[in-house]
């Protein structure tokens, strides 16, 4: 979906609140008014307030009738109380009151716009990013050797330089490749997170499920299903995983290929993350489509040479349960003993 298509959906959202709004204050008010109670309070206060302002004009005193205006206006709202409204309930309730839900305050796009917008880039990127970082933010803790460390922080670095200039960049395109577990799934939503943040749209998806869009596209008349025009149109296309598919024939490389060729045509970001080395990809997805995921011209490769953190994570865990097994459990009296130590380890 296109930030055209995004705003448009997001206009037509807000029209149809107002427009909800402003029927049913408008419904509560001739019921109001079709009590005779309530309608003659309403025609004494008009001639009340005309008095007031003819008093103003004049220089007299408004005071005998500003108590009239209150005293009138404290009937109205009991006259309403009876039938069961308020004198709020008379007037639209919109959901912003800046702009009245026009979009539109102070001949700028109001706040509320740009909050829904940042809302739906979060829906359409198809990740939960709520609890992901910045890339300022990130956090380095799990990279075991200095060496990871300092590739880890150069990678950060790089890539907040290119998020901040994402929308002059020639080189749009990134490849991160590596083994699991080594940090790439983690930048490229932390990525996502700073390209929403930017008002990008940005679509994050695993190869699997892209590859059950193809397929579904494949299988559907193109004119019911877009799947394709909503993953080439998109500005950042984060494609996570590259190689853990299968691989349908007529499927999974045509669509690929044709994917990437609309995306480069248009000058569209595409991040792909891959346990795959480049001569695998070769191998795996032949010439064509190899050639536009490492084209020089417009894709930056970060190759991830650590090891897999999710495996030595693991591993002190094993050790922490050892240290249990052999040092704790003989003195403890129970098993919840022994799990609340290792808690604290």
């Amino acid at each position: 979906m296109t930030k055209k298509d995004l705003l448009k959906q997001i206009f037509s959202e807000l029209s149809l609140n107002r427009n909800n709004a402003l029927f049913v204050a408008e419904q509560n008010k001739k019921m109001a008014e079709s009590n005779k109670k309530y309608f003659d309070l309403e025609l004494e206060e008009r001639i009340v307030k005309m008095n007031i302002g003819k008093a103003k004009f004049e220089g007299e005193s408004t005071k005998k009738l500003e108590t009239q205006l209150a005293t009138l206006n404290s009937k109205k709202e009991m006259a309403l109380k009876e039938i069961g409204l308020q004198s709020a309930d008379l007037l639209p309730k919109f959901n912003c009151s800046k702009c009245g839900d026009t979009g539109i305050f102070e001949n700028e796009i109001c706040s509320c716009v740009k909050q829904k917008y940042n809302n739906k880039l979060m829906e359409l990127c198809g990740v939960d990013l709520a609890d992901v970082p910045y890339l300022k933010d990130y956090d380095f803790k799990f990279f075991g050797s200095a060496e990871e460390r300092k590739f880890a922080e150069k990678c950060v670095v790089t890539l907040e330089d290119f998020v901040k200039k994402f929308d002059t960049l020639k080189m749009k395109n990134i490849v991160m490749c590596g083994a699991s577990g080594t940090g790439k799934t983690y930048l490229t939503k932390c990525i996502a997170k700073e390209l929403i943040a930017k008002n990008i749209t940005t679509l994050f998806v695993s190869s699997f499920d892209l590859n059950n869009l193809f397929l579904e596209q494949h299988t559907s008349n193109f004119c019911e299903k877009n799947n394709m025009q909503n993953l080439i149109d998109v500005d950042a296309l984060i494609i996570d995983d590259l190689g853990t598919e299968p691989m349908r024939k007529n499927v999974t490389k045509e669509y690929l290929l044709i994917l990437l060729n609309e995306r480069l045509g248009k000058n569209k970001s595409t991040i792909i993350t891959t346990n795959l080395s480049p001569d695998d990809i070769l191998a795996r997805y032949e010439e064509r489509i190899f050639s536009r995921i490492f084209n020089k011209r417009t894709t930056l490769v970060l190759k991830f040479e650590g090891k897999n953190a999710r495996l030595k994570k693991w591993q002190n865990i094993n050790k922490c349960k050892k240290f249990v097994d052999i040092f704790l459990k003989p003195i403890a009296k129970n098993r919840l003993f022994c799990l609340n130590v290792l808690f604290y380890l």
